[in-house]
């Protein structure tokens, strides 16, 4: 009691972004404040707490072992805190409050789209804001209890997180107008041993694209990778420019394959799948507004057996994102 009573929570939250940076530097130019200031306001939080938080010199930054235990229960409180103001914008009568969706890169389905389109209908008062992170720090966020819902790709199961299947999609590898393979025709797996390949982060960082990961070693790319995107968009980038072979879903390929930007390489048959979830933790309490959000999401989902989830090569010809 004696502390939540006498602690500055400013200071709390000052501690949550140096760590969150691992620089002094950086915080206080996310924080606005000069450095000097920040490194004071670290130095308060230590004397409060009669503990070293971070090691510290003009080349070195380094949490203590107190420092990362503080961390991790300070991140959790300054995420509760966050989602005050959410609280309070809602009202039994109507939605006014903000629905946050946390996703990672190029969730594209139309279940998806046709839930957004009835919760705005439902509720047009509420206001929605889009995050975009790649899969380990999405995962974070809800260990973190900084949000209580993402849609991600997952290949392993965590049991403390719920999850709830919205879609299938297929990947396959694809090359851009000036690499050596482009538009040539009886290809084989063999004529990919040794290319120059990209990878995603999200793949290196965690097994939640562990389809791609297993088929690229067994393909024999070159190593290293010739790059690595953090994003979908930035892997169809470096592809396109030519500067190697990309693994893509195939909805989200489509339009570039009609429109001579990409050039699908072997195997042609499915054989990356994805498995994309909504993703929730039970222990972070949903506002109103993303409960019904939720409610929505499943109500379109559970319309489609599984199978008629599936993006395959199969049935993405007309399909274009």
């Amino acid at each position: 009691m004696a502390l939540s009573q006498n602690i500055n929570w400013n200071l709390l939250h000052t501690f949550v972004v140096i760590a969150e940076n691992q620089s002094l530097s950086r915080a206080s130019k996310i924080l606005r404040r000069g450095q000097p200031a920040v490194s004071a306001a670290l130095k308060n939080l230590e004397d409060q707490l009669g503990v070293q938080l971070a090691e510290r010199s003009s080349h070195m930054f380094r949490l203590t072992s107190a420092g990362r235990l503080l961390y991790r229960e300070a991140v959790e409180i300054c995420g509760s805190i966050d989602r005050i103001t959410m609280f309070l914008s809602e009202s039994e009568e109507t939605l006014t409050g903000n629905l946050r969706i946390t996703t990672a890169s190029h969730m594209t389905s139309p279940l998806i789209d046709t839930a957004l389109t009835r919760f705005h209908e439902t509720h047009p008062k509420a206001t929605l804001s889009s995050t975009v992170m790649n899969g380990p720090e999405l995962i974070l966020s809800l260990s973190n209890k900084i949000i209580h819902f993402g849609i991600c790709p997952a290949a392993t199961l965590r049991s403390d997180f719920d999850y709830f299947h919205l879609f299938k999609e297929y990947c396959a590898f694809y090359c851009g107008p000036s690499h050596p393979l482009f538009g040539k025709t009886g290809l084989t797996i063999d004529d990919l041993r040794g290319q120059t390949a990209i990878a995603y982060q999200t793949a290196v960082l965690s097994d939640s694209l562990k389809s791609i990961t297993d088929l690229s070693k067994e393909v024999g790319f070159g190593s290293p990778f010739v790059g690595v995107a953090n994003t979908l968009s930035e892997l169809r980038r470096m592809v396109v420019a030519g500067l190697g072979i990309g693994a893509i879903p195939v909805q989200i390929a489509a339009r570039d394959v009609r429109d001579g930007r990409l050039w699908p390489l072997p195997p042609f048959e499915d054989v990356m799948p994805i498995d994309v979830y909504l993703i929730t933790n039970a222990k972070v309490r949903p506002s109103v507004t993303e409960e019904s959000f939720i409610s929505i999401l499943h109500q379109e989902v559970q319309k489609f057996p599984a199978d008629e989830r599936v993006f395959s090569s199969a049935n993405v010809s007309g399909f274009i994102p």
